[in-house]
C-alpha cells in the first residue's frame, strides 16, 4: 500500500520550482514542513523518513533532487524523471532555448526564484538574464545548475538518502536535460554515492512506462 500525495506548485509564473525565494515564497518549506504535518495528521502513515519518498517530473524532478539532497532526514528516497539539471555548459543552452520559445513567464519565474532582487525599486523583483554578468550567471546557475556544489554539500550533510533514481530520455527536446542528468549521476558516483540511472530512450514524457517504473521503485525501497 502507498499514499500518493500530489503537491500543486503552481503560482503567478505557472511554476514555483518548489524552492524558497523572498519573491515567490517558501515552497521548499511548504513541502518539508506543512505538507508533512498535514499528511501525517490526517492519513494512516508510517511517519518516518524511511517510508517517505519524493518523485517529480521536469521542474518537479529538479525539486525532488533539490529537496531530497537537503532533507534526507525527512525523505529517504528520490525518483527524478527528466529533471531540470544543467551540466557545466548547460545554462547558456537552456536559456537560449527558453528564449527562442518565447517562454517569458517561465524565464521570469526562474529568475524570481533563483535570482531574486527584493530590493528592486521597480515591479521586477528579480535579476533578468545577463550572459555577460558573472554575478547574475551565478544566481541563475544556482537553480538547475551548480550540480558539483550541491553534491559536495550533500556529501558533508549528516543524513544520507536511502535511494536515488534518475530517469530521462535521450531524445528529450530539452537536450540539456539528459546531459545534465548524466552529469549529476557522474558527480554522485565520483563521490561513491549509489544512484540508479535509466535512459528510457524517449523524449520529455511522463507516460505509462515511467509511471510503472515509479511504482516499482518505491515498492522496492519502502519498508515492508
Amino acid at each position: 500500500e502507498m499514499i500518493i500525495v500530489g503537491i500543486n506548485g503552481y503560482n503567478h509564473f505557472e511554476g514555483s520550482f518548489f524552492a524558497n525565494s523572498p519573491v515567490t515564497g517558501n515552497w521548499e518549506d511548504f513541502v518539508t514542513t506543512d505538507v508533512l504535518r498535514y499528511v501525517d495528521a490526517h492519513y494512516r502513515t508510517r511517519a518516518n523518513a524511511d517510508n517517505r519518498g519524493l518523485m517529480g517530473f521536469s521542474m518537479g524532478g529538479y525539486a525532488a533532487i533539490n529537496i531530497g539532497l537537503k532533507h534526507a532526514d525527512k525523505y529517504q528516497h528520490v525518483f527524478a524523471l527528466s529533471p531540470g539539471l544543467l551540466d557545466e555548459e548547460g545554462l547558456d543552452t537552456a536559456v537560449a532555448q527558453w528564449t527562442s520559445q518565447g517562454w517569458t513567464n517561465f524565464l521570469n519565474g526562474y529568475a524570481a526564484t533563483f535570482a531574486p532582487n527584493s530590493d528592486s525599486e521597480t515591479e521586477q523583483k528579480w535579476f533578468a538574464w545577463d550572459a555577460n554578468s558573472e554575478e547574475i550567471r551565478a544566481k541563475w546557475d544556482s537553480g538547475f545548475g551548480d550540480v558539483t556544489g550541491k553534491v559536495e554539500a550533500y556529501v558533508q550533510a549528516p543524513y544520507k538518502l536511502g535511494s536515488i533514481h534518475i530517469e530521462y530520455g535521450n531524445r528529450d527536446w530539452f537536450t540539456w536535460i539528459p546531459e545534465g542528468s548524466q552529469y549529476f549521476v557522474e558527480q554522485l558516483r565520483a563521490n561513491d554515492i549509489v544512484v540508479s540511472e535509466v535512459d528510457h530512450q524517449g523524449g520529455h514524457e511522463l507516460g505509462a512506462l515511467q509511471v510503472r517504473h515509479v511504482i516499482e521503485h518505491f515498492t522496492e525501497v519502502f519498508d515492508d
